[in-house]
This record gives C-alpha cells, sequence and structure tokens, in this order.
C-alpha cells in the first residue's frame, strides 16, 4: 500500500443561490445568520463586495470513491463544509475532502479521523494512478446502484439549513433557481494552473483543475465558489431576460421583470476579485473561452436596452391619455 503522502485528488461541490430575504443582509446581519456553530466566529470583509464566511463544519463519511473502473475504493475521513453570504445578496454552500492515501489498510477510531477536517483516508490499495481515476469517476456519470463519497448532499443540506433560517422573510427580490459546480482538482508538479469547465444541464457544472503544488491546490476551493457565483449570476440574468420576453408577449411590463435585477445583482459582478491570486490567471482562460465577460455586458446592454424601451413605452402611454 502507498503510504500517506500528497494529496490524491481534491474533491467538492458548490451550491449557489439568492437568499429569500426582500433587503440585503448588512455585515452583522450576515454574521448572524452564518454563525453556526457555537463559540466559532464568521470570516468577513467589506471589500470589493460585502463577504461573510460561515465556521467549516466537518461531516464524516465511510464511503467508497467512484472510479471509472467502477473499482472497490473505500475512503473514511470527514468532508468540511461551510457557507458563504456575498453582498448580501448571494448564499453559497461548499463543500470539500481532500483525499489521501492511509497508512495501514485498517480503520481508525472516529477521534482520529476528525482531528483531519477535510481529509478523506483511502483504505484499500492505491496504485500510482489513483488520483487521476478519483477525479474522472467523480466527474463522471453516476453508477445509481452503488452510493459513493458527495460532497454535493453535504453542501444541499447546509444550503437548505441557512435558506431556511427564521430570520429570513423568504421574500427574494428575484424568483431563480440554484446552481450545482461540481469540481475536482489534483497536482501535477510543476505544471502551470489549468482547467476545463463543462455545462452539464440548466443547473449543473462541472470543472477539472490541475494545478502545479499544494500551495495552489488549497487555493483551488475559494476560486470555484468564484467561478459558481459568477457563472450564476450569468445564468440567472439570460433566465430574467427571456422572462422579459415572455412577458412582452403577455402585455405584461418587462420592466418589472427586469428592474429587480439591476438594482439588486448586477454590481456584484467582479470575476476573478475572490479568486486567491494564485489561480488569478485562471480567469484569463474563462474571459477567452467561454468568455465570461463578453456574454455579461452583452446581456447588460440588453437589459438596459429593454428597461429604456419600456419606460420610454410606458411613458408615452400615459401621455396619450393627457
Amino acid at each position: 500500500m502507498q503510504l500517506s503522502g500528497g494529496p490524491l485528488a481534491l474533491l467538492g461541490e458548490v451550491r449557489t443561490g439568492l437568499l429569500p430575504e426582500s433587503a440585503a443582509l448588512s455585515r452583522g446581519s450576515a454574521a448572524e445568520l452564518l454563525t453556526l456553530v457555537r463559540g466559532r466566529g464568521v470570516q468577513s470583509r467589506e471589500r470589493p463586495v460585502s463577504w461573510a464566511q460561515s465556521p467549516v463544519i466537518p461531516e464524516g463519511v465511510d464511503c467508497r470513491l467512484a472510479t471509472p473502473s467502477r473499482a472497490r475504493v473505500r475512503g473514511v475521513g470527514t468532508v468540511a463544509t461551510h457557507a458563504v453570504v456575498l453582498g448580501g445578496r448571494i448564499l453559497q454552500s461548499s463543500a470539500q475532502a481532500t483525499v489521501v492515501a492511509g497508512e495501514g489498510g485498517h480503520r481508525r477510531s472516529w477521534g482520529h479521523y476528525l482531528g483531519r477536517v477535510g481529509i478523506v483516508e483511502v483504505l484499500t490499495r492505491t496504485p500510482a494512478n489513483l488520483g487521476s481515476h478519483l477525479v474522472e469517476g467523480f466527474l463522471g456519470p453516476p453508477d445509481p446502484a452503488v452510493a459513493t463519497l458527495d460532497p454535493g448532499a453535504v453542501a444541499a443540506r447546509l444550503h437548505m439549513r441557512v435558506r431556511t433560517d427564521p430570520m429570513l422573510n423568504q421574500r427574494p427580490p428575484i424568483q431563480t433557481g440554484a446552481s450545482m459546480l461540481r469540481w475536482a482538482a489534483r497536482v501535477r508538479p510543476g505544471e502551470p494552473p489549468s482547467m476545463s469547465f463543462v455545462l452539464l444541464d440548466d443547473e449543473t457544472r462541472l470543472a477539472s483543475v490541475v494545478v502545479g503544488d499544494e500551495t495552489e491546490l488549497r487555493a483551488v476551493q475559494r476560486f470555484c465558489e468564484d467561478l459558481a457565483m459568477h457563472d450564476w449570476l450569468l445564468t440567472v440574468l439570460t433566465d430574467v431576460i427571456d422572462e422579459a420576453e415572455m412577458a412582452e408577449l403577455s402585455h405584461s411590463s418587462p420592466a418589472q421583470v427586469l428592474t429587480p435585477m439591476l438594482e439588486h445583482l448586477v454590481h456584484l459582478w467582479l470575476p476573478g476579485a475572490f479568486t486567491p491570486s494564485v489561480l488569478r490567471g485562471l480567469w484569463t482562460g474563462l474571459e477567452a473561452d467561454p468568455g465570461f465577460s463578453v456574454q455579461w455586458n452583452a446581456r447588460i446592454g440588453q437589459l438596459r436596452d429593454r428597461i429604456a424601451v419600456a419606460t420610454l413605452g410606458a411613458l408615452t402611454r400615459s401621455q396619450s391619455h393627457w
């Protein structure tokens, strides 16, 4: 068996959605909402927009790890999860586990694993290429007959816990769904950071990241949270414009659909602002393909034009009644 050493892979998922609250949360209110563990503080800052993060919560797991070959690879340890509120408006729940080779093939007491938050140890034999197999298996089509490590389920539970907190009035300014970014990363010593990003369906995205050392690996989760937030913003903007087109067909006011987006979310578009500096270069590739900011700016122009036309139309109709 391979001895415990560097990480084999880092596996995670981010859920992103709109807080069910009519007004943006202040920094203090966001900290109150995210005080999920008694006696442990909330991290926060105000620039470039408000950001607050809950304490990390570990959840024990003892399960198989997905691989393309469906080989029986057993992992025991903890998934680390936390919640984030951005701009007082956006809620993210993020869960990740670093998979490492265990020492010996026996399972230890839970005390051992709870002392290593976010670490899952492989108890079965670990071939040299297991890291790439873990990434491929985690991002590949799931086998419904086999339960495997699922950080997304942990993130989903935390997302629901925060969304249903009594301090939220459940009246968001925009009706929109949540998105899921499932991501995996591994180290290839000496290689520059690189990634692939796939839109799997309307709600699910996949990202595979390669970094050159463990310092960069520790920054991947924050990068993926930043990526998930901006992908969600772009998706919501597209959905709102589509909804406005339907409003026009039904002779409703498109401005009523479009204005809340402009008022509450547009100012949160800051690609790379929440990505650690060692991985900020990954945004260069994303801006080139698929062209995040090009898509965003084009859609924002479309949104502003529709609001202007709708406002002018309403003004013309009101003047005709004088």
